[in-house]
């Protein structure tokens, strides 16, 4: 029994809870862990296995550092392009002028389409994915990279980018030949290490901006983090 109390009692420390010290039976949060659960919301989106935020609102599925940081951007004049859609299609679609999403999994397609976001141009596509928007003749202000076929996507951002635009590859630290084609291409490379929601363990999102871009804040920037102001 006492094995199993105790294996009990690390697990709970391992998940950022601590011995409260006039009881030695009970856990409380500490205060790093319970800014990342409760704060940024991170142990509800691992329950529901949703990108929420501590509000229960939709976020995209990068680091926190990473939407931190665009989220205190003035993007409401941008034409953005997404590669993978759902909920950074929610998220950016209150932040961007219009938004143009290619999906290639017909389900999650039909899941976001009920959406139904009034400046989403939202595109099935199952076997053209990665040349799916050089259909569209458009430049975009901003491309995300966040679906499959992440390097053939990579290769058709240089013939879809304005110039002074953003491009945003999350889990850049697991296509690290994409960044550095992003950046032989004299795009500066900004990454954003971290923790995000569902997941448990850290990753990377990151940023790579025309050497021309010129990116206004909302109000002050940078704005107070969640959990900060101190």
């Amino acid at each position: 029994m006492n094995f199993i109390k105790n294996t009990i009692r690390y697990a709970l420390k391992m998940l950022g809870f601590r011995l409260i010290k006039d009881n030695p039976q009970s856990f409380e949060y500490t205060a790093a862990s319970k800014l990342l659960e409760i704060g940024y919301g991170h142990l509800e989106s691992a329950r529901t296995e949703m990108s929420i935020n501590a509000e229960k609102k939709p976020i995209p599925w990068f680091t926190y550092p990473a939407i931190e940081y665009l989220s205190q951007l003035d993007l409401s004049d941008k034409i953005m392009l997404e590669w993978g859609a759902g909920n950074s299609s929610l998220f950016f679609s209150e932040k961007v002028k219009t938004i143009y999403s290619v999906e290639h999994n017909k389900t999650w397609y039909e899941q976001v389409k009920k959406y139904n976001i009034s400046n989403q141009y939202l595109f099935l596509s199952e076997t053209n994915y990665a040349t799916e928007p050089t259909k569209l003749s458009i430049k975009f202000d901003i491309i995300l990279i966040d679906g499959i076929k992440r390097e053939a996507c990579s290769k058709e951002v240089f013939s879809l980018i304005n110039k002074g635009g953003l491009i945003i590859l999350d889990n850049s630290d697991r296509h690290p030949d994409i960044a550095k084609n992003f950046r032989k291409h004299g795009f500066i490379e900004v990454d954003f290490h971290g923790l995000g929601p569902i997941n448990n363990y850290s990753w990377t999102t990151s940023i790579f901006m025309d050497r021309e871009i010129n990116l206004k804040p909302l109000s002050i920037q940078p704005t107070l983090p969640i959990g900060g102001g101190f």
